[in-house]
């Protein structure tokens, strides 16, 4: 009886909190229908506005159904590639779509032409890497904004030359809109360009956000430094420095923020901190000792970035930018009024004990005398991972700043801090739905390695181990039904936990990369690029059979037209999200290729073929999710989290819940697995027979061929 009552009180909860936590986004009814192994799966959006809604569908004009209520998709069995289906519904609206050919579309966009980098003739290939969305022009649709990495990027835990980054605009056929070039004076690599993507200023068509330097320029080809004061302007487009190892050393660095329609730079200003950790500069710096790399240009070009509603989701949203977390660690909290950009506050963790926050006049807001934390850690420096996360962690209405092992509060003060030190990746999320708040799952990079759990708002940590070395990766989500709560696991060892103990839950773990909802449970499955350079790329989605207790491989992809992930090892999607249909995610990869030369380029989006039994709002109208779709780009990107609890938001009991196990995908695009090694490393390989699936494949100068000497990669 005590659990009911617990249960009701949740979805009580959960619809109240849904209910004010709208993000005030214009979204489309975005239907689509994919191939499946049954016939054609239809399915739109269900929006928190469209209350009692009714659906009615229709095929080439020919009616199918009416009075649809309870759910947002229809399974088609006389359904073809190429019908045009409508939705239509009680409340006025209607949208068409013509069905796929399968459960993924590809769209071609236009690659950047090699170039050289800065110092050399090292010329770099490019290929699609991160990819974030917004509404740039209104519309209630979603355009694309992709950042090309060229095949010299770097980490910056990493030396050496590399060409410039761009990111472009695209709409959902692949036709551009405008390309942004970064220029030579930020560094190519996963570290150094977060994209945030989002309307700041709220008129209704999202802006664009980035970190830029003196020779970047806009969408119309004028250098960013034009859209600053005359101190800005006066800045030329050389004012940088390059050393031998392929760094940047010194050099004035910028903020700017770029018309989401045009690409063109509205507002730049100077970023802040500097290279050289002076807090608002008015010139070229050169990078300090004091981050603590002996010089290597590593710990002080890591960048992460956000978005959070730091005064409501009433108000304007601000952006957050992040520097440094391995040692010392900044938080920048900038607004965009629609005319000029202006810092809200900085907060600085200068040591492991002591952190300050001042604003743009260097007053002093507050400090670690005067806002002591309670939690064992004293500062948020050292305790950074490789993402950012926002949520309203306290429940007070306003976004926090997670960044793994500290928590910063929406005025700039530090909230808590754990102590235990830096990792690669964390999850933010309501992790033990029956504690108050929300919890953070974090791996640990540094001594005593190992990994915990802890209280986002107050640093308590709820358990957590030691380990031998780092722990590199590590993911929470709600993968077990009979579990309450979200599970974790992490590369330290196979064994999945409970959040709310740490208690062993299985000896088999599923794959440590982005959590999905994908099969039509209610529950999260996993999705993973497994990367390596032996294997190549061979994504695949797994999830939780509760007729047998263990993790099955539900859906892999190697033989839908070859998808590559991106993030080298890492190997997530370039972007996964709620981004049309129902409540489910889509996937977007790339298709493997061996020639990047080739100025055509297809992204592949992929969307799941399984007819589900429940109805939930879009996932974008979520606001913690939506801040983490925002985010999601930024150096080790984590996948994005609900702000509630689904299966208490759906009334579903766990314990007898029972999943999904058949997948309904389609027939599959190519006899080939996508079995290779590293996506430009194939290029100048001499010829090698292999056989798969019982085919004999030859493979040369890094293109596949079966026996009649047809190319499989064609």
């Amino acid at each position: 009886m005590k659990k009911m009552l617990l249960s009701l009180l949740a979805v009580i909860l959960c619809a109240s909190a849904s209910a004010q936590g709208q993000v005030k986004e214009k979204l489309s009814r975005a239907p689509v229908a994919v191939m499946t192994s049954q016939g054609v799966l239809v399915s739109w959006r269900y929006l928190q506005a469209d209350g009692n809604a009714e659906f009615s569908l229709y095929r080439d004009g020919l009616f199918l159904d009416e009075h649809i209520t309870d759910v947002t998709n229809y399974l088609d069995a006389d359904g073809r590639a190429g019908a045009e289906y409508k939705v239509v519904s009680s409340n006025g609206d209607e949208a068409t779509c013509v069905a796929w050919d399968n459960m993924f579309i590809k769209i071609s966009i236009s690659r950047p032409a090699p170039r050289n980098s800065k110092i050399g003739d090292l010329k770099g290939e490019y290929r699609p890497d991160d990819i974030s969305v917004g509404d740039v022009d209104g519309d209630g649709d979603y355009e694309l904004i992709v950042k090309w990495l060229p095949s010299n990027q770097r980490g910056s835990d990493a030396d050496g030359f590399t060409s410039a980054t761009y990111i472009d605009c695209y709409e959902m056929d692949g036709t551009q809109i405008w390309r942004i070039d970064m220029g030579d004076g930020v560094r190519s690599g996963h570290h150094t360009t977060p994209l945030l993507v989002y309307d700041f200023d709220g008129d209704g068509k999202a802006e664009v956000i980035l970190k830029t330097a003196p020779d970047s320029k806009d969408g119309l080809g004028s250098y960013v430094t034009q859209a600053g004061n005359a101190t800005i302007q006066a800045i030329e487009p050389s004012a940088f420095d390059v050393n031998t190892d392929g760094r940047v050393t010194a050099g004035a660095e910028f903020l700017t923020v770029f018309n989401g329609e045009t690409g063109a730079a509205m507002h730049t200003i100077f970023y802040s901190p500097s290279r050289s950790m002076a807090d608002f500069p008015s010139g070229g710096t050169s990078y300090s000792r004091d981050w603590g790399d002996a010089y290597t240009y590593n710990y002080g070009e890591r960048y992460n970035a956000a978005v959070a509603y730091l005064d409501g989701t009433d108000r304007l949203p601000t952006a957050i930018m992040q520097r440094g977390g391995l040692t010392a660690c900044y938080i920048w909290a900038v607004d965009w009024n629609g005319t000029a950009l202006k810092t809200r506050w900085l907060h600085k963790g200068t040591s492991a004990t002591e952190w300050h926050v001042i604003d743009f006049a260097d007053t002093e807001l507050a400090n670690q005398t005067t806002n002591p934390v309670t939690s064992q850690g004293k500062s948020c420096y050292g305790q950074g991972a490789g993402g950012i996360s926002i949520g309203d962690v306290d429940d007070d209405g306003l976004d926090d700043i997670c960044i793994g092992g500290a928590t910063i509060r929406h005025d700039g003060i530090l909230l808590c801090a754990t102590g235990l030190g830096h990792g690669e990746t964390h999850t933010l999320a309501d992790l033990c739905p029956d504690r108050p708040g929300l919890e953070v799952m974090m791996p640990h990079a540094t001594s005593p390695f190992g990994w915990d759990v802890h209280d986002a708002t107050t640093g308590e940590v709820l358990f957590s181990a030691n380990g031998d070395g780092a722990n590199g990766s590590g993911l929470a989500c709600d993968f077990v039904p009979g579990k309450r709560g979200s599970e974790f696991w992490s590369s330290a060892d196979d064994i999945i936990r409970s959040c709310y103990d740490g208690n062993a839950v299985s000896e088999k773990k599923p794959d440590t990369g982005f959590r999905i909802y994908w099969t039509g449970d209610p529950y999260d499955q996993t999705f993973d690029g497994r990367y390596d350079e032996v294997h190549g790329c061979s994504p695949r989605i797994c999830s939780w059979d509760t007729q047998s207790n263990a993790v099955i491989t539900f859906q892999e992809f190697a033989e839908y037209d070859m998808p590559q992930t991106c993030n080298n090892a890492k190997a997530t999607p370039c972007l996964q999200a709620d981004l049309m249909g129902d409540w489910r995610e889509e996937i977007i990869m790339t298709k493997y290729e061996t020639d990047w030369s080739d100025l055509n380029c297809e992204l592949l989006i992929f969307f799941t073929p399984e007819p589900t039994d429940y109805k939930v709002p879009c996932l974008m109208e979520d606001h913690m999710y939506r801040m983490a779709v925002a985010s999601q780009n930024s150096s080790c990107n984590q996948p994005p989290h609900l702000g509630f609890y689904l299966p208490d938001y759906l009334g579903v009991d766990g314990n007898t819940y029972a999943t999904q196990t058949a997948s309904h995908a389609p027939e599959a695009t190519t006899a080939v697995k996508n079995v290779r090694g590293k996506a430009s490393a194939d290029k100048a390989q001499a010829a090698r027979k292999t056989i798969r699936n019982g085919t004999v494949i030859i493979v040369k100068d890094g293109k596949e061929y079966n026996a009649a000497g047809l190319n499989k990669n064609q």
